[in-house]
């Protein structure tokens, strides 16, 4: 079936690199300083009536684990059953948006989130998170928990969540070859001077995300040399005639519309210019609220994260049949809009083509760009992060759901403003992260206008802060849990 597979999608074996490493040795490539916790998730169907799965705690000296019971992954498997339920469901998105924080309290419970904690040694500053199956969809640097021990005083405003004791930062790895492979690189890659290095960026392609123009022009606005393709100018064409640009870029930056694809995981995309084709509807339906369709309490401009992973012709899955298409032709957004694949940037091509040989971090300012499989068993995701680590990228930022466009904007450009020479992509965006949980309405309003945003931007922002009610407006989770680091 393998070599079926291999014939019939070549890029196949793009994914299939993986090699078997050896647990003693990669723990002695370990900073003293950090901890890993990765997760083995076992299937209920085949399960004896007593385990469940385990968590491993590795540290450079040691390893523990955390045993989960047959009767706990039960609860974590309708956990998990609700969690996306509520958020797939658009009738359901405001359920889901309110109950986020309970859900992650009942999410630290059944993972046992305090007992991890305690085995982790207090001399450890950084986490690196390795999550199994459907746990790659979810905030886990963003889950609570009681223990005290791990607070010290520079981390005393919040109390409460995983990035909160960890000063280096808390970050996450697709699986440990792979970030044994990213770890390797730092032997061989040399960074030019800070000065140097150029930022690669695609802004607003579809025109239909207003913030996000704010968001790139600021953030280009740090580095001395950009090359930023610009709404109608960032088509596919011109993105394949700047592959070199892309290449020698060090800082590469998405602002645009993402989806992944849970029926095939390689046809995951960002839109790209004119990549979205308009069907004539007689009563065409009003356009989601959010980066990704959910509805907000404050009416932002249209989301990010307007694309569904539906398929049209669906592709069945593990299906070699030859009356089957080889790939789906489009996929469908909220809006009933299509994505033409070929017009966009799928995974297929960042496994194939791209080569970031040079890149320090991939922004996805996007929707659901962080996503996997909820059901495959692999040990190993397939997803957008994994294939730009692939590609060549030492770390890679994404998203976990539908982001909001208006607070994905801030969060950036302050991410961006944390991101300084030594400090790694993991500590700047848990620092902004904690930034926009705790920062006021009014200190929000005086640290925009140092911006010095255009007219237009700043009409915008004021008209998003008089119009919110909250004192703390980005403190719900819903805002800043979604971000997540992944690699070096």
């Amino acid at each position: 079936m393998l070599q079926q597979i291999k014939q019939r999608e070549p890029e196949f074996t793009l994914t299939q690199k993986v090699e078997p490493i050896d647990i003693a040795e990669f723990q002695q490539t370990l900073d003293p300083e950090t901890a890993i916790v990765e997760w083995y998730i076992g299937n209920p169907k085949f399960n004896n009536q007593e385990w469940g799965g385990t968590a491993f705690i590795i540290t450079r000296d040691k390893i523990d684990l955390i045993p989960t019971t047959a009767t706990e992954l039960a609860e974590l498997e309708t956990w998990k059953n609700d969690y996306l339920n509520e958020y797939r469901d658009k009738a359901k998105q405001k359920i889901w948006q309110k109950t986020l924080s309970a859900k992650l309290h009942k999410l630290s419970e059944i993972l046992r989130v305090n007992e991890i904690v305690a085995k982790i040694p207090n001399h450890c500053r950084q986490l690196i998170l390795v999550p199994h199956r459907y746990l790659h969809l979810f905030p886990l640097h963003a889950l609570p928990f009681t223990s005290q021990t791990r607070f010290t005083q520079e981390t005393m405003l919040f109390r409460g969540n995983l990035l909160d004791c960890f000063p280096s930062g808390v970050k996450y790895a697709p699986s440990l070859q792979l970030l044994e492979l990213v770890q390797n690189r730092i032997k061989t890659r040399t960074s030019p001077a800070p000065e140097l290095q150029p930022l690669f960026a695609i802004q607003n392609p579809t025109e239909d995300l207003s913030n996000a123009d704010m968001e790139v022009q600021i953030i280009k606005q740090r580095f001395d040399t950009h090359d930023i393709l610009i709404k109608q100018q960032a088509t596919k064409i011109a993105f394949n005639e700047n592959l070199k640009n892309l290449s020698n870029a060090s800082y590469i930056h998405f602002s645009c519309h993402g989806v992944f694809n849970f029926d095939y995981p390689l046809l995951s995309l960002l839109a790209l210019a004119d990549s979205i084709e308009s069907i004539p509807e007689i009563n065409p339906p009003k356009p989601p609220l959010g980066k990704g369709g959910l509805q907000e309490e404050i009416k932002p401009p249209l989301g990010k994260g307007g694309l569904q992973e539906e398929i049209n012709p669906p592709l069945g899955k593990g299906e070699l049949q030859e009356d089957k298409p080889e790939t789906p032709r489009y996929v469908t957004m909220r809006s009933g809009r299509k994505a033409i694949p070929e017009k966009c940037l799928t995974l297929r091509e960042i496994f194939a083509d791209l080569e970031l040989n040079n890149c320090n971090l991939v922004t996805l300012s996007a929707c659901e760009t962080g996503l996997t499989s909820s059901t495959e068993m692999t040990d190993e995701y397939i997803g957008l992060p994994s294939g730009f680590l692939y590609a060549g990228s030492m770390s890679v930022v994404s998203t976990l759901w539908s982001v909001d466009d208006f607070a994905t904007a801030i969060l950036m450009i302050n991410f961006y403003q944390e991101l300084l020479p030594k400090v790694s992509v993991a500590v700047a965006l848990n620092a902004a992260q904690n930034w926009m949980r705790a920062v006021s309405k009014q200190d929000l309003g005086v640290w925009v206008k140092s911006l010095n945003l255009d007219k237009k931007s700043g009409q915008s922002v004021e008209l998003w802060l008089m119009a919110s009610t909250e004192e703390q407006p980005f403190s719900h989770p819903k805002y800043w849990a979604a971000f997540c680091a992944t690699g070096y």
